[in-house]
């Protein structure tokens, strides 16, 4: 699970850098597409940092 939850993370890492630079799109696509990538690195950041191992101090 926590490889996927990477994957997805890194995916939308590069998918927003692509949509940023070399996509082309302008106005609502491009927000739009900003949009669904950021998503998919907030709720990967989320689930990785829920499953991440604890530690008992």
């Amino acid at each position: 699970m926590r490889f996927l939850l990477w994957l997805l993370l890194t995916a939308s890492v590069l998918g927003n850098a692509y949509v940023n630079t070399f996509a082309g799109w302008t106005g609502g696509t491009q927000i739009a597409a900003s949009v669904c990538t950021g998503v998919a690195l907030l709720g990967s950041a989320v689930g990785l940092w829920l499953t991440r191992p604890r530690t008992e101090a």
